[in-house]
């Protein structure tokens, strides 16, 4: 089981980054609680990608592609995902039982991984420190990880779809690839937007459980109902937009007051000049029963400033 948790963390690395693009709300479930996608491809193509991955993430993405060879033995370059959508019932419990992850890979990834399952099914207890096993159901590949996590290949397009209910993982992989998978937002989300050009986004609909976060992080948690986070690039701006929804306005100006003390104290105590007009491009606002906290820098600021922080690494 340790060999498979480390499997899937990889899977999950490498998507720091065929049809990728924005969210499909076709393809999360109607009584879904969370959702989380990630445009790798579309990061890929974006200003700000280009300008500092050769000389800044190249080598990270390296190692990342050395590890996950040694540790597989299966030789996977980063861009062969292209993106990756996640949704569940419960954010506060692990694992979330009706939780989803769905990855869109290239159709050379969606072959090795088909060759690894299918030769890895019916193996000898000593030959693999996993069990796989191939389960007799109403699509072609679906195979069972140790009896406790699901994979299945989509056959009409270039899917993955990992989880541990069964039944959702027949729904959704029958559906992939074809015009169903294609909607508008579901009601429990329509009031988290993701803006044109996002490649990141997050929303949770429900409560949250803060005992895991620090005091402070937790008390704002706990004081909002709901919250979303959109990143990405737009008219060469990058951005981070993270809403949180509140019961009230009260509750939403604790917030606001928090938030704006943070980042005062984080002007007060950055210890590089290059960091100030970044904890400057913050706005936080207060509507309502809402919290708006805006981060919006040009590339070419964003690229200075990661060019100062890579010279003072140095």
């Amino acid at each position: 089981m340790m060999y498979l948790r480390l499997e899937l963390s990889w899977l999950l690395l490498m998507t720091i980054g065929v049809h990728a693009g924005p969210l499909q709300w076709g393809q999360v479930s109607d009584d879904a609680q969370w959702v989380a996608h990630f445009d790798f491809e579309g990061l890929r193509q974006t200003s700000f990608y280009k300008e500092v991955s050769e000389e800044l993430l190249q080598q990270y993405i390296s190692e990342a592609e050395t590890e996950i060879k040694r540790s597989s033995g299966i030789d996977i370059t980063i861009d062969s995902v292209l993106s990756v959508t996640a949704f569940g019932k419960s954010a506060n419990k692990a694992p979330d039982e009706d939780g989803i992850l769905m990855m869109e890979i290239t159709p050379t990834l969606k072959t090795i991984a088909m060759d690894w399952l299918w030769n890895s099914h019916g193996a000898k207890p000593n030959e693999l420190p996993v069990s796989v096993s191939k389960i007799d159901a109403a699509i072609e590949y679906l195979y069972s990880i140790d009896g406790e996590i699901l994979i299945a290949a989509d056959t009409n397009s270039n899917h993955l779809c990992i989880g541990r209910n069964k039944e959702l993982i027949i729904h959704f992989i029958n559906i992939l690839g074809t015009q169903k998978q294609r909607g508008a937002a579901k009601r429990q989300f329509k009031d988290y937007p993701s803006p044109k050009g996002t490649m990141a986004y997050i929303a949770i609909a429900n409560t949250f459980d803060g005992a895991q976060l620090p005091a402070q992080q937790a008390k704002i948690l706990q004081m909002s109902k709901g919250a979303s986070m959109a990143a990405g690039e737009s008219n060469e701006n990058i951005f981070l937009k993270l809403l949180l929804s509140t019961e009230g306005s009260g509750a939403s100006l604790q917030i606001q007051r928090v938030l704006a003390g943070v980042q005062a104290v984080a002007m007060l105590n950055a210890k590089q000049p290059e960091w100030f007009p970044v904890l400057q491009a913050i706005d936080i606002r207060n509507e309502d029963q809402r919290v708006w906290v805006d981060w919006n820098m040009s590339l070419q600021n964003a690229t200075n400033f990661i060019h100062a922080l890579q010279g003072s690494t140095k």
